[in-house]
């Protein structure tokens, strides 16, 4: 099997599968060995923020001499930025082999009636990776949910960690955030240590942890008596802050953050309370591995500043949550700027609501659809755009909305936003063109 087959074999599996028992996840690791077995995990929930804490969590461990693994969710250039050890990417060659060997189990499971999702077999090559390689620790990111995601498998479980939760795929985990919570807390053990995005933080002026799911969090918490953790917002400072990044002082450190946005100080917090929580359990991680691993952290597509002239921010998110931190890192640090919006979302998505928080702080808007099977039509799009803005445009290929979209800001700010697909898009189009 070629690396070209091996994904084209992972990306003909069924996409979507609902299932309470993990069967068959279980039953495909037990005929792989069970890798996940031999490795230590951090396992990370959340509806938003878990990418950026996972990634910097893991370049602090990287930084402290820990052979660490990192599996993250969605990839913008190359699926293999999915599975990484100390930062580098699954090397085609593995993923072609392990995939091979996949295949031939999976294919047993299907004579028993066992068909195996996408995200799956692709959890599953990952543990096999990392397994192969000799990890010391992962940094293991769930999928949509959590006490039904396929991650939640793992036995050897060093650090629960609970990001900010907001409305996302209701369909599937509840639709208020205290039943999302619940579902995200099924990640918790009897006994174990759990660190949670900050339960404050409106003094900082990002959106602290949702209240009906800290308080689900806190009662779980004391029902499994595990201990609960969450950041000090007494012992922040912040020393400076531009479009660039932020510069804090938390608990004594002083922390450097190469990205944008008030929301990723409450990241980078929960990051060192994690690495402060894991300290305990006796791996030696010291002051200068954390302020040097959040300095080399980098995460694309995540409010992330990519060209200066023009100025162009590319920004996966695609929920509500992830558009009021957008709006606030605009408004904070964009409010003079003429800004031009490039906009593609799925249909699953409230749409309406997250356009509300942005469009009225944009000047023009640029619609496109990504996905013809599960994108929303741009059109769509542009008809709720009217409501707030009279300069509004729908085009069928990303290709042609990027030209509009570029025109229209005349060297001003670009901001591209609402589907990882777009920003994947987006991204490789800039880059063939020399843009950035």
């Amino acid at each position: 099997m070629t690396y070209t087959e091996a994904l084209e074999y992972i990306m003909s599996r069924r996409k979507f599968q609902k299932s309470s028992s993990h069967e068959r996840i279980r039953r495909l690791l037990s005929l792989l060995g069970d890798p996940q077995k031999k490795l230590r995990f951090v396992h990370v929930v959340g509806t938003n923020g878990k990418g950026s804490v996972s990634t910097a969590l893991s370049c602090i461990l990287s930084e402290s001499g820990l052979k660490t693994g990192l599996f993250t969710s969605p990839y913008i250039i190359k699926f293999n930025e999915r599975i990484k050890v100390d930062g580098e990417y699954i090397p085609d060659g593995d993923v072609a082999e392990i995939t091979s060997l996949i295949k031939e189990k999976t294919d047993l499971m299907e004579s028993e009636e066992l068909y195996p999702t996408v995200f799956e077999v692709t959890t599953a090559l990952a543990m096999a990776y990392f397994e192969r390689v000799g990890c010391d620790i992962v940094v293991l990111e769930a999928g949509i949910g959590g006490k039904n995601d396929s991650t939640n498998v793992i036995e050897n479980k060093l650090l629960s960690v609970i990001m900010s939760i907001s409305s996302d795929h209701t369909e599937m985990l509840g639709s208020t955030a205290a039943e999302i919570a619940f579902e995200k807390c099924g990640i918790i053990p009897m006994g174990g240590t759990v660190v949670s995005y900050p339960f404050e933080g409106e003094s900082f002026g990002f959106l602290p942890q949702n209240k009906e799911a800290a308080e689900v969090i806190k009662r779980v918490c004391a029902e499994k008596k595990a201990q609960l953790i969450t950041p000090d917002i007494s012992a922040l400072s912040v020393i400076s802050e531009d479009i660039k990044g932020t510069d804090i002082s938390y608990r004594g450190l002083s922390i450097k953050i190469n990205l944008c946005g008030k929301h990723q100080i409450a990241n980078m917090l929960t990051a060192v309370e994690c690495v402060l929580a894991l300290r305990k359990t006796g791996l030696c991680i010291s002051d200068s591995d954390i302020t040097e691993g959040i300095k080399h952290f980098f995460i694309p597509g995540r409010t992330e500043l990519i060209s200066e002239k023009p100025l162009v921010i590319l920004d996966g998110g695609h929920n509500e949550g992830c558009m009021l931190a957008l709006k606030e890192t605009l408004c904070s640090y964009l409010s003079d700027r003429k800004i031009t919006l490039l906009c593609a979302f799925m249909k699953d998505k409230d749409y309406e609501k997250s356009l509300s928080h942005i469009l009225p702080l944009c000047s023009n808007a640029v619609f496109t659809c990504t996905d013809r099977l599960r994108g929303e039509d741009s059109s769509v799009l542009c008809r709720i755009a009217k409501k707030y803005i009279n300069a509004a445009y729908a085009y069928e290929s990303t290709e042609e909305a990027l030209e509009k979209a570029l025109s229209l800001c005349r060297g001003e700010t670009l901001v591209v936003c609402g589907s990882f697909y777009l920003v994947s898009e987006v991204r490789k189009i800039l880059l063939k063109l020399n843009k950035i």
